[in-house]
């Protein structure tokens, strides 16, 4: 008798970030096709497939899977990075389970999130899309300073930049329409508060919570996430309150099914919504702090429910009571001569991870984004405290010789 044929899942992106993923997938009996334009991506390693695609390229996607969903059996797509509006073409192409493709849309577009927000009365700041620097003005007479200028279509704070007057306006702008497939901008007011990633699975007309990382930034005016905290320490009647604005969030751009993402504010007049993918978060946070901190696996719990299976709640819920943080580490620009006393800070008790994108002979930028991040520590502690310790002395312990 013949020999079924396993189920694929094509997960696009391939990077660093996407490993865990892939190699959940392989975990799980899927054959796994991954997509990547960097041919030498480290994900390809693990996959059965690699295919080398920009993950922004809806239309060779689906192509792809229209060409070979028989051939390979492919049975759900997973994004496994700032990709929903790919991987919802896929599923819709295929129909497969997933989120209508104008939804997928308005997840990745921060002008049409906040029109909904606006429309719906969710709390978000004010703002819109611009194209001109008299429109951008036009806003700005509104909200005031300090402002937020940000891509309209872009992750990881590509583009994103707050400003304290217009003579920073002109290049603000310039900045994030440079980072925006619109040719646009969003200004935005600017508002005080700790930040949080919120992590959610929608299915069968259910918001889920899966996890709250409290988020630390650096790089003013940029917006460069140094270090996240999970889980968040804020109280319960407060996380409560923020998850119940990420599921109105939701609900008001249509996301139906599949994970959402919330980049949310905690501000004294109580939560806000800054922007809402439909995916997982990135960061390392449900990679490995997540799972780490919890024991939960969203990743896991996401591809079921792609695969047309029932969500299985028991890998959402809480069975480890760690804190995990994910730091970044930052030397200076220049390049890099060597890099010390990386295998050293692997043994300190409480690090599970050491993730370094470069090595001796490339150059470090200056950091205008997290895109230009390139070496974080993942650890576990006792609390938080106790885990920012560990990541002290991991930062003490790796060391840089930058020219």
């Amino acid at each position: 008798m013949k020999e079924e044929q396993k189920k694929a899942i094509i997960i696009v992106s391939a990077g660093s970030m996407q490993v865990p993923a892939i190699k959940m997938a392989k975990a799980m009996g899927l054959t796994v096709i991954a997509t990547d334009r960097n041919p030498n991506a480290v994900g390809f390693k693990y996959c059965d497939h690699k295919v080398t695609l920009d993950t922004k390229d809806v239309e060779g996607h689906v192509r792809f899977a229209l060409e070979n969903s028989e051939s390979l059996n492919i049975k759900a797509a997973f994004a496994g990075s700032d990709c929903a509006v790919t991987v919802s073409a896929i599923t819709n192409a295929l129909k497969l389970p997933g989120i209508p493709l104008d939804v997928a849309k308005r997840s990745n577009n921060k002008a049409l999130m906040k029109e909904r927000w606006i429309r719906d009365k969710i709390p978000t700041p004010f703002g819109g899309e611009v194209t001109t620097i008299n429109e951008a003005k036009s806003i700005i007479k509104h909200i005031g300073f300090p402002a937020m200028i940000k891509a309209v279509d872009n992750a990881a704070s590509r583009g994103s930049m707050k400003i304290k007057s217009l003579d920073q306006l002109d290049d603000a702008i310039v900045n994030a329409k440079e980072f925006s497939m619109t040719g646009t901008a969003i200004v935005e007011e600017y508002i005080t508060g700790s930040e949080q990633s919120v992590e959610t699975i929608i299915w069968s007309g259910r918001h889920y919570h899966v996890g709250m990382a409290d988020r630390v930034f650096g790089y003013h005016p940029y917006h460069i996430e140094t270090a996240h905290i999970d889980p968040s320490i804020l109280t319960t009647d407060m996380q409560t309150r923020i998850y119940d604005a990420a599921a109105a969030a939701a609900d008001s751009l249509g996301i139906n099914f599949g994970p959402a993402k919330a980049d949310m504010i905690w501000t004294p007049k109580g939560p806000m919504i800054l922007e809402m993918p439909a995916r997982l978060s990135g960061g390392f946070h449900s990679q490995y702090t997540t799972p780490l901190s919890s024991g939960k696996n969203p990743i896991r719990a996401v591809m079921e429910i792609a695969l047309g299976y029932d969500l299985d709640e028991s890998l959402i819920q809480e069975t480890k009571p760690f804190t995990s943080i994910c730091a970044g580490i930052f030397p200076p620009k220049g390049i890099i001569k060597a890099i010390h006393g990386v295998e050293k800070a692997k043994e300190i008790k409480g690090v599970e991870k050491v993730i370094i994108t470069k090595k001796p002979g490339d150059l470090i930028e200056n950091y205008f984004d997290n895109g230009r991040r390139f070496c974080w520590v993942i650890v576990v502690g006792k609390s938080k405290e106790h885990a920012f310790e560990i990541v002290e002395r991991v930062k003490n312990t790796i060391q840089f010789e930058v020219d």
